[in-house]
């Protein structure tokens, strides 16, 4: 089984990647786990303004780190995962790595934003999960 699990260095993206981690392990064999992680600092919300000249610098800096975090999480337990930096949309890099390595499931952290946050910011979560050809697992904030 290959699962693609998105992180974003958050809280939730490492319980994502802890859930994808446990699920597998106690599910499938053999199984791959890759992480990515997407540097998106074209699409910004209107009326922000003009992203900052080092915006893509700390975008980039963040990412790797997210993926190292992955990748410590993975070692703790003894698993190896393949970790990939990708450019783009979220959503659509995403689904076009999911579907490129023959992804099986994605695993993917949700914030549950609601109102007029939701509407600025918009949903990675949603439109993957809208437009996903594999089944999605989305893992939410503790209550």
């Amino acid at each position: 089984m290959k699962i693609v699990v998105a992180t974003d260095g958050s809280v939730i993206a490492e319980r994502a990647l802890r859930a994808a981690l446990d699920l597998a392990s106690k599910l499938c064999e053999p199984f791959e786990v890759d992480v990515v992680a997407v540097v998106d600092y074209v699409t910004a919300p209107a009326g922000l303004g003009k992203a900052p000249v080092m915006a893509p610098d700390l975008l980039t800096t963040e990412a790797e780190a997210a993926l190292a975090v992955a990748h410590d999480l993975a070692a703790e337990r003894g698993i190896g995962i393949r970790t990939t930096m990708l450019h783009g949309h979220v959503a659509r890099e995403v689904l076009a790595y999911a579907d490129a390595v023959g992804a099986d499931l994605l695993v993917v952290g949700t914030h549950g934003r609601r109102g007029i946050v939701h509407s600025m910011l918009g949903s990675a979560c949603e439109q993957i999960v809208r437009d996903s050809p594999v089944p999605v697992l989305t893992v939410h904030t503790a209550a």
